[in-house]
């Protein structure tokens, strides 16, 4: 192809082609504007998001904070005694089941060591 042909080419479509160009850029510009917005949407669900989690791991903390208290008998609340009962239920059967796994470990050294004579 001959630069001349090119350039007739070009002449040609010349106002196709700016017309597309300008209709391309409202379209980049619309689309920009849209993705922007999402980030911004979806930054913010990620900061609620993380507020939630603050939150919980608060709920958590202040929980544990009050069930040792009531475990230690600092405090009294009428209304947490069911909680208690379960809680001291839930910490017999933990240290029941560390003493057991302490015999457990005792009996696997001694055979252990028996093995090796």
């Amino acid at each position: 192809m001959k630069k001349t042909d090119v350039d007739k080419l070009l002449k040609k479509y010349q106002p196709v082609i700016k017309k597309t160009g300008k209709q391309m850029a409202k379209i980049a510009k619309v689309a920009e504007e849209d993705i922007s917005k999402l980030y911004r949407i979806a930054h913010t669900y990620v900061e609620m998001q993380m507020k939630n989690i603050q939150k919980e791991k608060l709920y958590h903390e202040i929980g544990k904070d009050i069930s040792d208290k009531i475990l230690s008998g600092k405090l009294e609340i009428p209304e947490l005694d069911e909680y208690k009962k379960r809680l001291l239920d839930i910490s017999s059967k933990g240290s029941k089941m560390k003493r057991k796994l302490s015999r457990i470990t005792k009996i696997n050294k001694t055979k252990k060591n028996a093995d090796k004579k």
